[in-house]
């Protein structure tokens, strides 16, 4: 094929099919990119242009698709995921692992924002493993929907509806400036009236941005022929219009997919694997760069060095009497201090010695939090964590008589802290009585318990833990 032997060094966009693969080269020349000649190829001719090709941009059609906005922690990207995780979770749609892909549209608050994400099985994302993960370059894997709605965001910024239909499914987006909303999927070979569906899931999800958003959609674009036509639309009323991102140029489905995975979609599934081996090309390009520069300075050096040889024994000489000086300073420098150490009390260095001691002896906060939250049960959340140092005398009556003032000495050392561990548990009565019990045994284990507390709220119940522990 042309492309895989004729132009070797491109930057290309991949649709992934199921048996064959559509490739076309492409060029970023202002705003868009530009797509070359379309072809398709088989997944063993794919595999080998993976290894040659300058960067890939691969989109994939996945069978099962979440999509959802909302309000999600944002402290760390870490954080966020785990929160979407969460939310995916609860809603219980995969009995698979699934990844997730996320942008933030704005900020809720200084811990909260509100955020767009995909969520897709584990399985589905897998299909790129027809490329060859220890030499091909991926820019970007996203789904046809994030491709799409790159495609439709770099055309029109207000909120928009595309549809999508292929042979298999009708894929209703509503799309912002390439932000995806939501998406409803309907499998065309397991619908009773695909057009009857199709209707209702514009109507619902227009419906749905105007009371949860007060977002009107502005145009709905129809990409793609099959079962459900402009006629039928126009017939219930849905005006429908062609999307084209180029002037007498190709419009069909499969071009307008893979300029917008060329595009720098927000939602990007590319696995580590194929990230790691990004990243040790980049380092390669950086460490060439790098050494062709301190090739450069080295023969400059030289040069330098050959022209400038006398000059540099002036430089020895100095460096030399320069160090005769420091010798003589450093012995009097020396004879200073022995001098001054004569007369140096050193009668409580044991005493400083056994203060820090004592103080590298004493549990270390960090240590402990670690130690408290490796044994904290799922459902129970820690709001508390103080390490108490005992004071002298506590609880002790006060003295009838001021003792004259006297200085004695002091000693660092304690025999134990105390341990505060306050929480809630997010549970009802009587599954919090059980989570208490489990707590309040696995804190038992490293540290000595003195008192525990347990008071139930309607929802949840709340705790605090007394312990003890030795330095």
């Amino acid at each position: 094929m042309s492309l895989v032997k004729g132009s070797p060094l491109k930057s290309v966009a991949v649709l992934l099919g199921e048996e064959k693969h559509v490739l076309a080269p492409y060029s970023v020349s202002g705003e868009r990119p530009v797509l070359g000649e379309i072809s398709s190829e088989d997944s063993s001719a794919l595999r080998d242009f993976s290894r040659q090709a300058k960067a890939l941009s691969v989109a994939f059609s996945p069978r099962a698709l979440y999509a959802d906005v909302g309000d999600f922690s944002r402290v760390t990207p870490e954080a966020t995921l785990a929160h979407i995780r969460s939310a995916v979770d609860k809603i219980g749609l995969f009995k698979e692992d699934y990844c997730i892909s996320f942008c933030k549209l704005r900020d809720v608050d200084a811990q909260t924002g509100k955020f767009s994400y995909l969520a897709i099985p584990a399985s589905e994302v897998d299909k790129i493993d027809l490329l060859d993960e220890a030499e091909a370059l991926v820019d970007r894997f996203c789904p046809i929907e994030a491709a799409l709605a790159a495609a439709v965001g770099s055309l029109v910024k207000d909120m928009a509806i595309v549809l999508y239909e292929d042979s298999r499914f009708v894929r209703i987006i509503a799309t912002k400036g390439g932000t995806i909303y939501y998406i409803t999927t309907i499998n065309a070979s397991e619908s009773f009236d695909v057009v009857s569906d199709t209707v209702s899931g514009i109507q619902e999800m227009s419906s749905l941005l105007a009371n949860s958003y007060r977002d009107r959609v502005q145009t709905i674009y129809k990409i793609g022929d099959g079962e459900v036509s402009t006629d039928d639309l126009q017939e219930q009323n849905i005006s429908v219009a062609r999307f084209s991102l180029s002037q007498g140029g190709d419009d069909s489905p499969d071009s307008l997919v893979l300029l917008g995975s060329a595009m720098n979609t927000l939602y990007d599934f590319t696995p580590e694997k194929f990230l790691r081996t990004k990243r040790i090309a980049q380092h390669a390009k950086f460490s060439l760069a790098i050494s062709i520069i301190l090739l450069l300075i080295t023969g400059v050096l030289f040069v330098l060095g050959l022209n400038n040889t006398r000059e540099a024994q002036g430089f020895q000489d100095k460096t030399h009497a320069a160090v005769l000086k420091s010798s003589r300073e450093l012995r009097m420098l020396e004879d200073d201090y022995a001098s001054l150490s004569r007369g140096l009390d050193l009668s409580k260095i044991n005493n400083i010695i056994k203060t820090y001691q004592d103080f590298e002896a004493e549990p270390k906060l960090y240590a402990l939090v670690d130690s408290i939250s490796r044994r904290v049960p799922s459902k129970v959340f820690l709001t508390r964590i103080d390490v108490i140092r005992p004071t002298s005398q506590t609880g002790s009556p006060p003295a009838r008589v001021i003792p004259n003032e006297t200085t004695v000495s002091r000693s660092s050392h304690v025999d134990s802290f105390e341990i505060v561990i306050e929480g809630i548990i997010n549970s009802s009565y009587p599954d919090s009585k059980g989570v208490f019990s489990s707590l309040t045994g696995a804190m038992q284990e490293v540290f000595t318990l003195n008192k525990a507390t347990f008071s139930q709220k309607e929802q949840y119940a709340g705790f605090s833990l007394k312990c003890g522990t030795k330095p």
